[in-house]
């Protein structure tokens, strides 16, 4: 979800668990059977506890094993990711699921998204039980998205 706050800017967020500094894009899931809008609007009230209304589609971004992985065979869809630029039209900005983790929000310029995936492509190799995996496979893979979008959101040449 890439809300767009009343400055311009869009709103990032970090866990309680993340590394320091891994600050993203907010995201949600798509429960079985769910729309993707429904999942959007649902996600965006959860997380954020912001009103919202849904401006444009940006992009939809399909990860897949590498050749290494998934061998002579083109490799199935591991994991989807549906980008929509929303515009925030009110409510008070906190988590209204405490499950979520979320530790706090920052806002940043679009323009400065490229420097946000960049920042989470640094994230160092560790561990994690969090996330069933490896944090700088996690930044690596959460960088994807926000270099979309900042294309997506970039003023025509």
């Amino acid at each position: 979800m890439v809300i767009r706050r009343p400055s311009g800017n869009v709103l990032l967020a970090i866990k309680t668990f993340y590394p320091r500094g891994a600050y993203r894009l907010p995201t949600g899931g798509i429960r079985h059977g769910e729309r993707i809008l429904d999942a959007l609007l649902r996600e965006t009230s959860e997380e954020t506890g912001l009103e919202t209304v849904v401006r444009r589609f940006l992009a939809h971004v399909t990860y897949r094993a590498t050749d290494a992985l998934s061998g002579p065979e083109p490799a199935a869809a591991l994991f989807h990711t549906f980008a929509f630029l929303l515009d925030e039209t009110g409510g008070t900005l906190g988590a209204r699921d405490q499950s979520e983790r979320i530790e706090e929000f920052t806002e940043v310029d679009p323009a400065r998204l490229v420097e946000v995936a960049e920042r989470l492509e640094r994230v160092t190799s560790a561990p994690s039980a969090d996330i069933g995996g490896d944090w700088a496979d996690w930044g690596r893979f959460r960088a994807v998205v926000h270099r979309v979008v900042h294309e997506a959101l970039a003023p025509p040449l």
